[in-house]
């Protein structure tokens, strides 16, 4: 072969194997990571967990109020989320902070770990329910390593908080989500003298399955003492309304993007309900 025909098939080889490197290098840095990978420091775990023993290790017996901030659908609203923890933090008082679900938009990891990185800004603890978006993807798998069970429950001066899943069309309406068996379990609970529901789909969407509504609409309005039902997915705080015309009221967070929160006080059952601007 020519000397000068083989060094130049040489260098455009080179230049395509060099151009080919160049590519990969900088789409792997857009690669999502997964949380099936074997490196999985990075990923922190049983966040409401923890934050719920940070929260009862805090506990004073000379306050029976219950202080919360509670918003819904952050979904990539980093600015905002942003805002809101520098609100949260100059104000004293403040228990905990829930986000009713939605905490991703893709079920990607690194929209949870986004999400997380402002909430570890609080000075307060944090609870996170699962919301549909955080069951796309591997959002599934993503949500529990990072937070715990998609159904859990804790007790806080009196009140008990029965976080759960009601999802229903993520799962194509199998007909038990939510898990009534589990609530009512819950819900025998006599420790407690007040109850809070949390959930992300109000039970008037249509995503929650209508063939369910009824039987849990009352099994929350047959136990004395539930005194408030909470949820996000609408993006909108609407009226807070009696639905089932019993005790429960029942109530809409704003989405993260709307820059208003809902601030609620829990007094001996009563419910004093302040909405606040970040």
């Amino acid at each position: 072969m020519d000397y000068k025909k083989f060094q130049s098939i040489f260098f455009k080889l080179l230049a395509i194997f060099i151009g080919c490197g160049i590519i990969l290098f900088l789409s792997c840095r857009k690669f999502e990571s997964s949380p099936y990978q074997s490196d999985k420091t990075n990923i922190p775990t049983n966040l409401n967990a923890k934050n719920i023993e940070k929260l009862l290790s805090s506990d004073s017996t000379s306050d029976d109020t219950v202080t919360i901030i509670f918003t819904g659908d952050a979904q990539r609203y980093y600015d905002q989320l942003d805002s809101l923890v520098q609100k949260v933090n100059q104000f004293k008082n403040i228990d905990f902070l829930i986000l009713d679900g939605d905490i991703s938009d893709f079920g990607l990891l690194q929209e949870f770990l986004r999400v997380n990185e402002r909430l570890v800004k609080l000075h307060v603890p944090y609870i996170c329910t699962v919301g549909n978006h955080d069951l796309n993807a591997n959002g599934s798998e993503i949500y529990t390593r990072m937070f715990g069970p998609k159904n859990f429950s804790f007790t806080y001066k009196k009140y008990k908080f029965l976080c759960h899943d009601d999802n229903s069309r993520e799962y194509n309406f199998p007909g038990n989500v939510p898990d009534l068996k589990w609530l009512s379990n819950e819900l025998n609970d006599s420790s407690a003298k007040w109850f809070v529901g949390v959930s992300h789909v109000p039970p008037w969407s249509p995503d929650f399955d209508q063939k369910m509504v009824h039987d849990y609409l009352n099994l929350l309005g047959s136990k004395p003492g539930f005194i408030l039902s909470l949820h996000g997915h609408e993006h909108i705080a609407e009226e807070p309304v009696y639905y089932n015309n019993d005790s429960v009221l029942y109530m809409n967070s704003n989405g993260v993007q709307n820059n208003k929160c809902y601030l609620l006080k829990l007094i001996n059952g009563n419910i004093i309900i302040q909405m606040i601007q970040y």
